[in-house]
């Protein structure tokens, strides 16, 4: 069972910038926003509150192509899944868990707990998908 923490200054300048987010921020997107409102925010204290929220579910982690993480506030939901632009990393929700019928189907069997799982598309949002379509010959 995870311990409670203290919900401190520097925790709430993160969620409130998570939850104002239109998208999932990486972690240095997240610190130039909190130092902006709290000068004396160090980086470390930004990814060291990150993991801790994450472990206790209060916002999801994703992974870039890139390898670089995101975070977003949790909200109604333990998960979200993205699509993710491959050129400028504007990410938006999937409408639903692609994977949530399959997850009950392998509870049912018994063979196995399913604890998370991650679904993460990656293409081309509606501007940069022009880029990349090849030209009408």
């Amino acid at each position: 069972m995870l311990e409670k923490t203290r919900f401190t200054k520097q925790k709430q300048v993160i969620m409130g910038i998570l939850r104002q987010a239109d998208s999932p921020l990486t972690p240095s997107e997240i610190y130039e926003q909190a130092r902006a409102q709290q000068p004396s925010i160090a980086k470390s204290t930004v990814y060291r509150n990150l993991e801790s929220m994450q472990e206790r579910g209060e916002v999801v982690r994703g992974i870039l192509e890139n390898g670089e993480s995101f975070f977003a506030a949790a909200g109604e939901h333990a998960h979200r899944h993205y699509m993710i632009c491959k050129d400028c990393n504007k990410m938006q929700d999937l409408p639903e868990c692609p994977v949530e019928k399959l997850e009950k189907e392998i509870a049912e069997a018994g063979d196995f707990l399913v604890t998370d799982h991650v679904v993460q598309i990656y293409g081309y949002c509606r501007d940069c998908a022009k880029k990349h379509r090849p030209l009408d010959t």
